[in-house]
């Protein structure tokens, strides 16, 4: 029992929580991935030692490989298609996570923790907290739901008892807001719309510890969680002074901030505390790290 599962390991989120599996544990790694040269890279760019204790399976040969029963402690499922891809493919990746649901329950698989969106719960504007009904209002947020749904199903009457789903906050490091601000903001100039507009974020190095100390944890899981900084939010006039701050701080110059006014409606908050309560785990990064950690892999 002394290996872990990962599923979509060659991603970014994926690459940090093999880093962290690797530096504090004694776990091995079974990274399950699309692309043997893709998983390469991510862990030569974490910089990851130890590679002797990870080994790779494409998905096809994990979902038809039955040599590896009984070997897994855990499993973090995190394969699926992004936001924004086409249609069919979010699709597929119901059917793919179905697929790694039904392989796990032929395992002797102790825990599975399956990451999902905080997107679940719509657009309200309130902090979300996992009492609140979900209310997904795009196709991929449906399909996460949908994929929540499926799970829940799959393994209400396994053997495995500690199962749950993680809605994840927005990570701060694969925000293509974040990005684009910062770019703007090395140009000279970052241009925003709106004003009224409320985000929240979690560094993607927080994201990860929180997911492995979770895996970690005492018994007696619940069945959603939300993985975030605990109610912190930012209007996008902050967000905006927090990236022109990194800016100066890294010696760039001091960006010009231009806002056109327009009532645009956006909302986001996480209430984390069950998480937070059940793991003694904190958030360690502020926003301000993450885009220093954004704006520090560019080139000058």
């Amino acid at each position: 029992m002394k290996k872990i599962l990962l599923t979509g390991a060659n991603g970014m989120l994926g690459a940090k929580i093999i880093k962290i599996l690797i530096k504090t544990t004694d776990y091995d790694i079974l990274a399950i991935a699309s692309s043997e040269d893709r998983l390469k890279a991510v862990l030569e760019q974490e910089e990851i030692a130890g590679k002797e204790r990870i080994t790779f399976l494409s998905n096809e040969d994990f979902l038809s490989n039955s040599s590896i029963v009984s070997e897994i402690y855990g499993c973090i499922h995190l394969a699926f298609s992004r936001r924004l891809r086409p249609e069919k493919e979010i699709a597929a990746s119901i059917d793919y996570s179905l697929k790694i649901f039904d392989r796990l329950l032929c395992m002797n698989v102790k825990r599975v923790i399956n990451v999902s969106t905080q997107g679940i719960y719509g657009s309200v504007k309130e902090i979300r907290y996992e009492g609140m009904g979900p209310a997904p209002d795009n196709h991929y947020t449906m399909a996460k739901y949908a994929t929540e749904i499926i799970f829940n199903k799959c393994f209400f009457d396994s053997k495995v008892k500690d199962y749950t789903n993680v809605r994840l906050d927005k990570v701060a490091q694969s925000s293509s807001f974040i990005k684009a601000l910062c770019n703007q903001a090395l140009n000279g100039t970052i241009y925003l719309r709106g004003g009224e507009q409320i985000f929240s974020f979690i560094d993607a190095r927080d994201a990860a510890a929180g997911i492995v100390t979770l895996l970690f944890s005492k018994e007696g899981w619940d069945r959603v969680y939300n993985l975030g900084w605990n109610r912190k939010t930012y209007n996008l006039i902050e967000v905006a002074n927090i990236i022109a701050s990194a800016a100066i701080q890294l010696g760039y110059g001091v960006p010009e901030i231009k806002l056109e006014k327009q009532n645009i409606e956006l909302w986001s908050g996480m209430d984390s505390s069950l998480f937070m309560n059940h793991t003694k785990w904190n958030p360690r990064y502020t926003l301000y790290d993450s885009v220093i950690d954004v704006m520090g892999t560019y080139e000058r």
